[in-house]
């Protein structure tokens, strides 16, 4: 998610301030290299991570000194606050409708 004006034809969003990545079970440790690379880019703010294996998820949020935190904080449920958009919502609702909240009960 960017607040910059989408430009036609540019291969990717500038100044983005929130990335959403989807933890696939498959690949997680170059998931996990990938979302480190994203705390480089200067206006990145907030990197959401959805787990697809199980209920849960990371919000990592870049502090008020412009370092990002060592690790991630799993969560496996509560609500998920998007700082950066100023948008909260309830873990649950992620996996609402699918075999996750079903075999589980929900989160």
């Amino acid at each position: 998610m960017t607040c910059s004006p989408l430009v036609r034809g540019e291969p990717a969003l500038s100044d983005p301030i929130l990335l959403v990545e989807v933890l696939s079970p498959g690949n997680p440790a170059e998931t996990w290299l990938n979302v480190w690379a994203y705390t480089t880019i200067p206006s990145m703010r907030e990197i959401l991570v959805i787990r697809t294996d199980a209920p849960g998820a990371c919000v990592l949020c870049r502090n008020p000194d412009g370092g990002w935190p060592e690790a991630a904080p799993p969560m496996a449920v509560g609500e998920i606050v998007l700082e950066s958009i100023g948008f909260r919502f309830g873990l649950d609702t992620l996996y609402a409708e699918t075999w996750l909240a079903e075999a589980g009960g929900g989160v």
